[in-house]
């Protein structure tokens, strides 16, 4: 009898309460957020522009105080082609203390409850935040694909407009997300790449000329701020760079450099990654398209 009771126990344990997860998110399902770029690719020193739009498409919400004044864009994970998350860059200035202060407790219908600042979202309420260049709080320097999504930690509560966000009695609790958005960069770093059309019998032939890359060094930076044996073209290693100011030269290899791209299509344009390391151990990097023909 005993044995059957701790099985009846462990399966009332293990299987949720129906409805329960369900209401939960329903709390928060009201609120969306839609995350827009301005564009899907983008070259050389453009701009990236973003929109983000909040919305409560319910009824009147109790939610955590700041949630609206918020600057959403700066509260986005952002990865970059290496994999990193990337934090924003916020130029604002914080004081760290401690500890936080304990939340306070209010005596509400005759019982103490402790409570947290709150503001209201009414029916129809939106924000919008938005930025002519992500690159400024962003350190997006490599090229490649990126992601991003919004993510805004909240709390919603219980009740409406005039009553106490009760802590230990809240609807919802967790973070609102986006739908995560990719886009392409051609990096910080300007590269040209010769010849630009690369034919298909490259992948057979072994007695030709190196693939050539001209990388102009960023802004503030010299030929002597590069680490010459990382210089990758799609992975494949630079068998040679010849310094030649105020460029640097790298060659490779034609038949890997065509095999890097793996399946291709004559007549159709590709992008090239050219990427390395500064000595200083930050990556740099630029894409160049190229044409494959026959």
């Amino acid at each position: 009898m005993k044995k059957l009771f701790l099985g009846l126990l462990i399966v009332f344990i293990i299987l949720p309460v129906p409805g329960v997860n369900n209401l939960l998110w329903a709390q928060a399902s009201a609120i969306s957020i839609d995350l827009t770029f301005d564009k899907y690719s983008y070259n050389y020193g453009d701009p990236v522009g973003v929109d983000i739009v909040v919305r409560n498409l319910g009824g009147e919400v109790l939610i955590s105080r700041g949630f609206s004044s918020m600057v959403y864009y700066l509260e986005m994970r952002v990865i970059d082609p290496a994999g990193r998350l990337l934090l924003a860059n916020r130029n604002v200035e914080h004081n760290e203390f401690p500890d936080a202060p304990p939340l306070p407790f209010i005596l509400y219908q005759g019982r103490p409850i402790r409570v947290a600042s709150c503001e209201v979202l009414p029916p129809g309420w939106f924000a919008v935040s938005q930025t002519n260049d992500l690159r400024a709080y962003y350190p997006m320097e490599l090229p490649g694909f990126y992601s991003a999504q919004v993510q805004l930690s909240a709390m919603t509560f219980k009740g409406q407009s005039g009553d106490p966000c009760d802590v230990t009695d809240y609807q919802w609790v967790g973070v609102l997300k986006s739908e995560t958005k990719y886009f392409f960069m051609e990096g910080n770093t300007q590269v040209q790449i010769a010849p630009d059309q690369w034919p298909l019998s490259w992948k057979n032939d072994h007695n030709i000329p190196d693939v050539q890359v001209h990388i102009s060094p960023e802004e503030g930076k010299t030929t002597d701020d590069y680490l010459k044996e990382s210089i990758r073209l799609n992975n494949v290693v630079a068998h040679r760079v010849e310094e030649l100011r105020p460029m640097l030269k790298a060659y490779f290899d034609r038949k890997a450099a065509i095999e890097s791209l793996g399946a291709v299509e004559v007549d159709k344009w590709y992008p090239v990654v050219i990427s390395g390391w500064l000595k200083s151990g930050q990556p740099f990097g630029g894409v160049y398209k190229i044409r494959i023909v026959h």
